[in-house]
C-alpha cells in the first residue's frame, strides 16, 4: 500500500508492526537510451511488486528521487546530493514515521552511489533510536545469487544502463526506453580484483569517476536486454526481497 494514497484515519489505524518501505533512487544518466529517472522507476516497480507478494502488508513512501550521484555529472543530465544531505533526509523521514509509532524500516536501495552511506544510516538510527529495526538493502545483492543465471553477455554486461536496468525498464516504461540509440559500453580495468559487476563486487575498491570507467555513460550490454527478461529478473527479485522481509520480520508481516 502506498503511503501517499492512504488517508490520515487509514494510517492511523495501521498496526505498528507494519514494515515501512523506504525506497531511494537516484536522477542521473543512464547512457543514450534510457531515461535520468531509470533508477527511480526501478525503486517504485520492485517495491510494488513486492507488496503484492506481500498481500499489500507493506506501507511504502514515496521513493526519494535524488541520490549520490557525483560521479556521474560529467556526462550532465544529473542531479546529486552529499552523503550528509542524503542521509538527514532518510533519517528524517524514518523519524517522521517514527514519531507515528512504526518501529519496523526497510530502506530499499535502488542506486550504486548510495550503498556506502547507506550502511551508515542503517547504523546510525540503530544508535539513535534503539527501539527501531532499520534494514538497508540494494536490490541486486539481494537477489544476486538467483540472479546470476539471467546474464547473457559476458563481463562487464551487467553494471549501470545494461542488460538487466535496461530489461527492467522495458516492462516499467517501455515508451521511455530507445532501443535504437542503446549501445554496449564500460572499460575492463587491467586489475582482476578491481572488476566487479552488479552481482558481484570487486576484491578491493577504488573510487573511479563513472567517465573514466565508460566512453558513453553506459557500463553493460544493454543490447541483450529484452521484456521478458526484465520481468524475470522483477519477479526473482521481488519474491527474494519477501523472503528476506519474512526471514527478519516473520511470516505473519508479509503474507
Amino acid at each position: 500500500m502506498r503511503l501517499e494514497r492512504l488517508r490520515a484515519p487509514q494510517l492511523r489505524e495501521l498496526s505498528r508492526d507494519t514494515i515501512v518501505v523506504v525506497p531511494v533512487a537516484a536522477i542521473e544518466q543512464h547512457g543514450p537510451h534510457l531515461p535520468v529517472g531509470t533508477d527511480t522507476f526501478i525503486a517504485d516497480g520492485l517495491a510494488d511488486a513486492t507488496d503484492k507478494l506481500c498481500n499489500q502488508k507493506l506501507l511504502i513512501l514515496p521513493v526519494q528521487r535524488f541520490g549520490c550521484s557525483d560521479h556521474h555529472m560529467h556526462f550532465g543530465g544529473t542531479l546529486t546530493l552529499t552523503h550528509e544531505t542524503f542521509e538527514a533526509n532518510a533519517m528524517e523521514l524514518i523519524d517522521s514515521m517514527r514519531r507515528h509509532g512504526f518501529r519496523r524500516f526497510f530502506i530499499l536501495n535502488a542506486h550504486g552511489g548510495n550503498q556506502a552511506i547507506g550502511g551508515v544510516i542503517a547504523e546510525r538510527c540503530s544508535i539513535k533510536w534503539p527501539d527501531l529495526e532499520v534494514m538497508f538493502a540494494s536490490w541486486w545483492q539481494t537477489a544476486a545469487k538467483g540472479l546470476r543465471e539471467f546474464v547473457e553477455g559476458e563481463y562487464p554486461s551487467i553494471g549501470h544502463a545494461c542488460e538487466f536496468e535496461t530489461s527492467m525498464m522495458l516492462v516499467l516504461q517501455p515508451d521511455l526506453v530507445d532501443m535504437k540509440a542503446a549501445e554496449d559500453g564500460g572499460f575492463v580495468h587491467p586489475a582482476p580484483q578491481l572488476r566487479g559487476d552488479l552481482l558481484g563486487g570487486s576484491d578491493a575498491k577504488l573510487s573511479i569517476p563513472f567517465h573514466k570507467m565508460t566512453a558513453n555513460g553506459v557500463f553493460g550490454r544493454p543490447t541483450l536486454a529484452t521484456k521478458e527478461k526484465g520481468q524475470r529478473v522483477i519477479d526473482h527479485t521481488a519474491q527474494t526481497m519477501k523472503k528476506l522481509l519474512g526471514s527478519v520480520w516473520g511470516e505473519g508481516a508479509v503474507s
